[in-house]
């Protein structure tokens, strides 16, 4: 209050000495001389003085002096060397004055606004049915041209999200939400509106992992028969294994190699890029003690040793390969348990040449699945 009034009397003082200046040039009511106006420029400087000396010297409005060091303190909040979490009782002092503490919460918490009465909600949903992104929240605005599909089939084709995919929420307005595409990674740079009924909240497990539910399937006539039991078996995996954290629901499809009549076994894709593996499992397994803990890569030394095994058998006079452990060597690992040696080796033939040769040793855990070997041009 003190400084509202105090604000009102510096602009009257201010417009007051300005037109007393204008007065000392061109004498004007109620001066009837040039040294009058002057003497009230004098005067107003004097009043702007004796204002600025009287805030000075008055206790601002809602500060209290608190503490040893007579420093201001700001009655709203309170700072304590005790844990930042909890707040102070309200400690009464004299007459009427509370001292209140609060707890101030850290602002990265609350969304930022965005659009038209949005916010920046920046988390991952799940995608129900197929749609088409817009431009524009209104179904009528135009549809996101897929650029490199177009071209590639000489007709225009436009981005979608399904089932399959994963958003981020860039700004959910009450109808309608502006989404960027987080999963398959090849597409996250499309942005696009979608209705607010495409998506929905991913569910997690205990452990953090994402629960799976029906709708995040693509389901035919070999998988719709299994629907529970399907669901339950990759939401086991997603725990169990430690390299599934990542899994695409879409891909879950019917082996036609590995089933039988009457005994079917399904196969889901884990992993992203280069590491992406199959995990095979049977509807059964949902009941079942089946196990689907991470398959442990053949150890290097181990995947050499069996990789120069085979080498020697391969040759004409085993006795005769020399085979490199360091030079030419190299030992690859990937997340579906699958390892990978390749080097070179040294051996005679029939008639008795050294001829030198490229080996290349696939093991799935520990079992040698594949071998290559060719003459080395070197």
């Amino acid at each position: 209050m003190i400084n509202t009034i105090a604000g009102m009397l510096i602009l009257i003082v201010l417009l007051w000495g300005a037109y007393s200046l204008f007065c000392v040039l061109l004498p004007l009511k109620p001066f009837g001389s040039r040294l009058r106006a002057a003497a009230s420029v004098g005067l107003s400087f004097l009043a702007l003085a004796a204002i600025t000396i009287g805030l000075t010297v008055i206790e601002p409005e809602g500060v209290t002096m608190s503490g040893n060091d007579g420093q201001p303190e700001d009655p709203a909040i309170s700072t304590s060397s005790a844990d930042p979490t909890e707040a102070a009782a309200p400690e009464a002092s004299s007459g009427s004055e509370i001292a209140v503490a609060v707890t101030i919460q850290p602002s990265e918490d609350i969304p930022a606004p965005c659009g038209d009465g949005g916010l920046a909600l920046n988390d991952v949903v799940a995608v129900t049915g197929d749609h088409d992104l817009h431009v524009d929240p209104d179904d009528t605005s135009p549809k996101i041209k897929n650029e490199k599909a177009s071209n590639a089939l000489g007709q225009t084709r436009y981005h979608q999200i399904d089932n399959s995919t994963t958003v981020r929420r860039i700004c959910a307005q009450s109808e309608w939400t502006e989404v960027q595409i987080v999963s398959p990674e090849w597409l996250d740079f499309v942005k696009g509106w979608v209705p607010n009924t495409a998506l929905r909240e991913i569910e997690t497990n205990d452990n953090g992992s994402r629960k799976y539910v029906e709708d995040d399937f693509y389901w035919d006539e070999d998988t719709s028969e299994f629907k529970p039991q399907i669901v339950s078996v990759v939401n086991r995996i997603a725990v169990e294994n430690r390299n599934c954290s990542t899994i695409d629901p879409s891909s879950v499809a019917k082996s036609p190699s590995r089933s039988k009549p009457g005994d079917p076994v399904f196969f889901v894709t884990c992993g992203t890029g280069v590491d992406v593996f199959n995990v095979w499992f049977r509807p059964s397994d949902a009941e079942g003690d089946q196990q689907f803990n991470a398959t442990e890569p053949l150890s290097r030394n181990a995947a050499v040793n069996a990789c120069e095994m085979a080498a020697k058998q391969a040759a004409t006079h085993p006795s005769t390969v020399s085979f490199s452990r360091v030079w030419d060597l190299a030992y690859v690992t990937h997340a579906s348990g699958r390892a990978r040696v390749v080097s070179s080796f040294t051996a005679k033939n029939g008639l008795n040449l050294e001829l030198k040769f490229r080996i290349d040793c696939l093991f799935d855990g520990p079992d040698l699945i594949e071998t290559n070997i060719s003459e080395s041009l070197d």
